[in-house]
């Protein structure tokens, strides 16, 4: 008789598991959905692009718009999507995120730094796992392009914002770095893992960290940590072009690196106590 009572509980904790499953699978997808479309840098996308690139079914694809669609993520643009004005209001509420109150403060020695150092760009980002997720940028109309973006990410350990912070961080935190592959986004970047550490090694000596033309062929970046409660939080970057730096480059650097550590540490003091 115990047996028998027992079987429909069994059965129905069996299809609640499953119920869960599947809908943290579908939320998953989504999810995917969205960082591919924030990761496309395109105006417009299409159906088979996204599912190509988060790896499912055309038809699951299509579910998955239809339902961003419905809820304003996503817009039609003829046969193919845009993204939708829900993603202002994503954007707006970001400013209550953890990293609000760092966009927050940094517009004032960003600008700051742009001017002093006439660099094409400077940038503010943090860690997130083993990338870079930026923040802010300031940058020239006729600029070198850079692969960098607001609100997109890029490998840590071919950027000086990455380099800097993980000089400044937890050990534990290189470790997983240097434990996995280290991406090669150009010829330059350093992908051994004895090189990276001394750079980072390097980065603590000086307070700054130096990366060349290891993310963006023609430029080089020299970036500072943001510490704010004995931690490094953020950290931010100017970048100039490698052309007419010649036989004084380390010179300048240096002067570069200091006007960076004292941009970094503007942000730093313009935050709010922990």
């Amino acid at each position: 008789m115990i047996d028998t009572l027992e079987a429909p509980e069994v059965a129905e904790r069996a299809s609640a598991g499953e119920t869960e499953a599947a809908a943290q699978s579908s939320a998953s997808k989504t999810l995917a959905l969205l960082e591919a479309i924030t990761r496309s840098g395109t105006t417009t996308f299409g159906v088979t692009e996204v599912a190509a690139e988060i790896g499912v079914p055309k038809s699951t694809a299509h579910r998955l718009l239809k339902t961003l669609e419905g809820h304003g993520f996503v817009g039609r643009s003829g046969a193919r999507y845009r993204v939708g004005g829900s993603f202002f209001e994503l954007v707006e509420a970001a400013r209550w995120s953890e990293f609000g109150e760092l966009r927050d403060v940094s517009p004032r020695p960003l600008g700051w730094l742009f001017e002093r150092a006439d660099a094409i760009a400077v940038h503010i980002a943090v860690l997130s796992g083993s990338d870079v997720l930026y923040l802010d940028k300031l940058t020239r109309p006729a600029g070198t392009r850079l692969p960098s973006r607001v609100g997109g990410r890029f490998p840590a350990s071919c950027t000086a914002l990455g380099k800097a912070m993980l000089a400044f961080g937890p050990g534990a935190t290189v470790q997983r770095v240097i434990d996995q592959p280290m991406a090669r986004a150009t010829p330059y970047s350093v992908v051994q893992r004895r090189q990276f550490v001394d750079q980072l090694t390097s980065a603590r000596r000086t307070g700054w960290a130096v990366e060349r033309e290891e993310s963006c062929h023609g430029t080089i970046c020299v970036a500072a940590p943001v510490l704010h409660g004995g931690r490094a939080v953020a950290a931010v970057s100017l970048c100039v072009p490698t052309m007419g730096l010649g036989r004084v480059a380390e010179q300048r650097l240096g002067s570069f690196g200091r006007l960076a550590a004292e941009a970094a540490h503007q942000v730093g003091e313009l935050l709010p106590a922990s």
